[in-house]
């Protein structure tokens, strides 16, 4: 079997881990081909005109493909850099080729412009509830950057998928969760959408049994570790906790764009002795720092698609205090968290915050089925799922 891999980015983030892990996994049994736009972020050249259509990566593809013959080709994201017009050269392909086109969706780009499925209203995040219509984003903000980004990816999206029906192109579609997997259907009802969960590769690292004794303590440790970004909804969160009434402190770790704005928060607010800052750690320093905590919090304004910060949390014995929408809510329900918040509501997330703190105390916050998650999430069961669908054994 001869398989293709594009992607936009060779590295970058969370995406790309996947791509390379993808291709590490293929490469086993197969010929595999990577095709990609740029090596990363900082190589990229593009124009408004090629993020809207990229005659460039269409023809660089096209040669490729006259060149080679593939038997899968499996497309992670194109939409920043490789932009929609490799559908076009893939779709030409198909006519003269037997090959399954897979496409591996990790964000929400097929159902709305803005790829974390949400718009902007008075700088405020708003996430879409159903996939929106032409009608409904017409005058919405969909980029935080302004107007100009917000219209190059609204012309994109329209031209490619409500135009286009580019998308047609896929004959199958991997989502990471089953909220994705609902979402793409209920604007997509005949595309062939199924649910792969994606490797938490830390699992094999971790052992809860070196988990030291909870101490006996009325203090409640809250930790986040993760990217420091807008999206993850840290500054509301902290604004939120200086009128919570209870013992806890609450650390961050990580870093990222939204760094100066949780200082000047934490600052604002005089949180100084609650809410600590720690710069991102390498895995097993975090590990064996994430067992000095009681509970993971995720305050996520957007849905997100399978946040594996939540398995790591959950596996590594900490209770759970989740945003209760998307792919966190998800992920949460699959690790046994019992808490659950609106992360746009202080009033919810400190009401919860307060139950979650009685059970704190009487040592009956919900634990995780840890061989389940390693079950779910291990490279073993990746691997299966993966063959399977390239073997159309689904």
């Amino acid at each position: 079997m001869n398989i293709l891999l594009i992607n936009d980015f060779r590295e970058c983030g969370g995406a790309e881990a996947v791509y390379n892990e993808q291709y590490d996994i293929l490469q086993q049994d197969f010929h595999v081909e990577r095709f990609y736009a740029f090596n990363n972020l900082t190589d990229r050249k593009i124009t408004p005109f090629s993020y809207i259509y990229s005659f460039r990566f269409k023809q660089r593809l096209s040669r490729l493909l006259k060149k080679q013959s593939f038997d899968v080709i499996i497309v992670h994201n194109y939409s920043s850099a490789l932009s929609p017009s490799i559908l076009d050269a893939l779709a030409q392909y198909k006519k003269t080729h037997q090959c399954k086109i897979i496409y591996y969706a990790h964000d929400f780009h097929l159902l709305s412009p803005n790829r974390g499925y949400c718009y902007y209203k008075n700088d405020r995040i708003v996430n879409f509830n159903v996939p929106p219509s032409i009608r409904y984003i017409f005058f919405k903000r969909i980029d935080s950057r302004g107007w100009l980004y917000s219209l190059l990816k609204k012309i994109q999206w329209i031209y490619a998928y409500t135009l286009g029906k580019k998308h047609k192109v896929f004959d199958l579609v991997l989502a990471p969760s089953d909220f994705l997997v609902g979402q793409i259907l209920l604007r997509y009802p005949d595309m062939k959408v199924e649910r792969m969960y994606n490797v938490c590769k830390s699992l094999t690292s971790i052992d809860p049994a070196n988990r030291p004794p909870k101490e006996i303590s009325s203090k409640i440790r809250l930790v986040y570790f993760g990217r420091l970004d807008p999206i993850k909804g840290l500054p509301n969160l902290i604004k939120t906790l200086c009128y919570l009434k209870r013992d806890y402190s609450l650390t961050i770790i990580g870093e990222g764009d939204d760094l100066p704005v949780i200082q000047a928060c934490i600052e604002e607010y005089r949180m100084q002795r609650k809410v600590f800052l720690k710069p991102k750690l390498s895995q097993a320093d975090l590990f064996a720092e994430l067992q000095h905590y009681d509970v993971f919090i995720l305050p996520s304004l957007i849905y997100e698609n399978a946040p594996l910060s939540i398995i790591e949390a959950a596996a590594l014995g900490l209770g759970l205090y989740v945003a209760n929408h998307g792919g966190i809510y998800e992920m949460g329900k699959l690790c046994n968290a019992g808490f659950f918040f609106n992360p746009f509501d202080p009033s919810d997330i400190n009401a919860n915050l307060m139950v979650l703190y009685e059970c704190f105390l009487l040592d009956m916050l919900p634990k995780a089925d840890f061989e389940q998650l390693k079950k779910l999430f291990s490279r073993e069961t990746y691997i299966q799922n993966l063959y399977k669908y390239l073997r159309d054994e689904a």
